[in-house]
């Protein structure tokens, strides 16, 4: 299929609009067929409403089933957040799972961290599943700024996808491998983190916000590695303490034949600079995320069977 040189982007959220392509150098990689490329990024949409992360919307249950609540040991809330981006797989922010803190598992499908089982309207979820920590990978250049990613590898494989539970894809696309991409356009982030009233959210909730320009954001953050990406949407929302590992997301044109978009993580949770001297509210901040397609490498060169 041939790629068209220009690009449309929804008001709602970013969707490149032209067909992408992956990057051949990716995919002579000797790690390439563990990554699960025809079952990721797919998203089963519901139709029940979303209920009124800061100032956002409760998720629809599958809106996001490649999200990873990480549990902190003596703590019954989530900790953390995470992406799952294969069978064996979830990417997140070094600082989440460092060895003082002691991570030990992770929960699949969840939604509401109160109930066993969710549901919306008519539809329900299973059980979130959870699932233990064979290994911890963190970038050997953290805390380096910029270098806030990590990969933890399950003790066992995901056998099945579901509509609950999938994989989201890798930033592999050509299309992608442009830095300013992105730059003034929407994308969405996920998490269970602060939300306006000052506590950790029961349930999943996302919001969109639009990518900073590298040039725009040096105005508050002078020293930005070119790793990071800065977001940042109306005042009050943000993501917040618990956000952190999450993912920042777009949705993209496939160029299969067999589905039309899918989503890719863009960035991960990382950090938030203060705009104005003195803040110390999450609204007040730029989001800093770690750029993933900068990543892709040392990604491949770390998992295996």
């Amino acid at each position: 299929t041939a790629v068209r040189a220009d690009r449309v982007f929804t008001k709602e959220l970013n969707i490149l609009d032209s067909p992408v392509t992956e990057l051949r150098g990716y995919v002579n990689h000797p790690n390439w067929d563990l990554l699960p490329h025809d079952e990721c990024g797919l998203v089963e949409r519901s139709s029940t409403s979303t209920l009124k992360i800061l100032k956002g919307n409760e998720a629809e249950l599958g809106q996001f089933p490649w999200m990873v609540a990480i549990l902190k040991p003596g703590l019954a809330r989530i900790f953390c957040g995470g992406s799952l981006i294969s069978d064996r797989y979830v990417v997140t922010a070094a600082h989440c799972v460092t060895p003082e803190i002691r991570i030990q598992q992770v929960v699949l499908g969840e939604h509401n961290q109160n109930q066993l089982m969710d549901c919306q309207g008519v539809r329900c979820s299973p059980p979130a599943r959870l699932v233990k920590i064979e290994d911890i990978i963190i970038h050997p250049y953290y805390p380096l700024p910029g270098t806030d990613i990590a990969l933890l590898r399950l003790n066992e494989r995901i056998t099945e996808f579901t509509d609950f539970v999938r994989p989201i894809c890798l930033p592999t696309f050509r299309e992608l491998a442009h830095r300013d991409v992105f730059d003034g356009q929407n994308v969405e982030t996920a998490g269970w983190g602060t939300t306006e009233w000052g506590q950790d959210s029961d349930y999943l909730r996302h919001i969109t916000i639009p990518v900073i320009p590298d040039w725009e954001c040096s105005r508050w953050f002078i020293s930005l590695p070119s790793t990071e990406i800065c977001a940042k949407g109306d005042e009050g929302i943000d993501s917040c303490q618990g956000d952190s590992g999450g993912p920042l997301m777009a949705r993209v044109r496939s160029s299969s034949c067999t589905r039309d978009y899918v989503t890719v993580l863009v960035g991960i949770t990382s950090h938030g600079i203060p705009k104005f001297e003195g803040s110390g509210l999450c609204g007040d901040h730029i989001g800093i995320y770690t750029r993933v397609s900068d990543y892709m490498d040392w990604i491949l060169d770390n998992i295996c069977k």
